[in-house]
């Protein structure tokens, strides 16, 4: 699979993860653009591992956990951090992204979302080892 056609499909794993939504093709090329820094490039056991999540796009919270969590310095880490912030300053995403007003109850949900992330984190951890 050419790199192109890769990073496509990463970038497509990243936002339908994160908005639900499919990619639209702006933020499809300024992703491919972006990546393309030595700090972002993926050694072979990394495209092994970003091989998996694109066969299995369910596994991508629990690999976003874990890497987040364990090990931020990642390079499939950083690039997810790069397709998180072309997404947040896309105007196409805007409604995801906008400010939101929440109750004070909101905190219940808020510690109850930590709890639920400490455990992907974990799962995810092992999915990487197996991997």
């Amino acid at each position: 699979m050419d790199e192109i056609s890769l990073s496509r499909q990463e970038m497509g794993i990243y936002c339908k993860y994160l908005t639900g939504l499919d990619a639209d093709e702006q933020c499809l090329l300024l992703f491919y653009r972006a990546i393309q820094h030595e700090e972002t490039v993926l050694n072979d056991a990394e495209i092994k591992k970003l091989q998996f999540i694109i066969r299995n796009p369910g596994s991508m919270g629990l690999i976003d956990s874990a890497l987040g969590m364990f090990n931020p310095e990642h390079a499939l880490r950083k690039r997810m951090v790069i397709a998180f912030a072309i997404l947040e300053t896309s105007p196409v995403y805007y409604e995801f992204f906008k400010p939101k007003t929440f109750s004070r109850g909101h905190i219940f949900t808020l510690f109850a979302k930590g709890i639920q992330e400490a455990f992907q984190a974990i799962a995810g951890s092992i999915i990487l080892i197996l991997i």
